[in-house]
């Protein structure tokens, strides 16, 4: 069953469901948000900072690695990185990935912040003026952002992304990502059609998702579906019904 966060996301994102496969969510995203990707070849943190700072916008990156992709978000605009030299099925992850930095970390809690202390927040959030002590705390316990943001999409030693201990926003960035490109409901049919060691392998043909995504998006199925049986039959008992 899928998530009622990833459900709600899914909604106000307002992005339509894909028709066609692979989906590239670039086009919708870009009639819906305020967003631009920007591909580069070699990706780097420090590639990121220079490309910015030729453009007039000093950012300091914490991080100096190659990576898959990047999102630095400000005023309720932002913009997708990614690497150029990656193949298609990995861009394609990448971009929709940080689509859901932008969404889930950015507009979100920017939405959040607005509604809670109306428009006279907007001012801190775009740092045009220091934050109180009510909005600082607020801002601290709600988890809302104030000024620019930064996502960066690691490059591991094998490439893959998810792997290890991910922070809990990378994985709902993967998760919306994935519901984004391959709907859940279609994909446990397409895991259904056919046998079960080549359930991954139909995921990624599919859907276009690389390799390694389509592994993890199965086992995150196995685990809603799981989740799904045990709180009728365990919870509820066998008989109930």
């Amino acid at each position: 069953m899928k998530p009622a966060w990833l459900r709600e996301a899914v909604e106000a994102s307002g992005l339509p469901p894909p028709e066609d496969f692979p989906y590239d969510v670039t086009a919708d995203a870009l009639m819906r948000l305020r967003v631009r990707p920007v591909g580069l070849r070699d990706l780097s943190s420090e590639k990121v900072r220079q490309w910015l700072a030729q453009r007039g916008r000093t950012v300091e990156i914490g991080y100096h690695r190659a990576m898959h992709g990047c999102m630095v978000a400000w005023e309720g605009k932002g913009l997708v990185f990614f690497d150029r030299n990656d193949g298609p099925d990995e861009q394609r992850f990448t971009v929709a990935h940080e689509l859901g930095h932008f969404f889930l970390d950015h507009l979100l809690p920017r939405k959040r912040a607005l509604d809670f202390f109306g428009g006279g927040i907007q001012d801190v959030l775009d740092q045009k003026r220091p934050a109180t002590r009510e909005e600082s705390l607020t801002s601290v316990l709600e988890g809302v952002p104030i000024g620019v943001q930064i996502h960066l999409m690691d490059r591991g030693p094998t490439g893959a992304v998810g792997t290890g201990v991910v922070a809990r926003s990378e994985q709902r960035a993967d998760r919306l990502a994935l519901e984004w490109l391959a709907p859940s409901k279609l994909a446990r049919q397409v895991m259904q059609d056919g046998p079960a060691e080549t359930q991954e392998q139909r995921l990624g043909q599919h859907f276009g998702l690389p390799g390694h995504m389509a592994e993890t998006y199965a086992r995150i199925l196995r685990r809603e579906e799981g989740r799904s049986r045990f709180s009728i039959v365990s919870f509820l008992g066998e008989d109930a019904g």
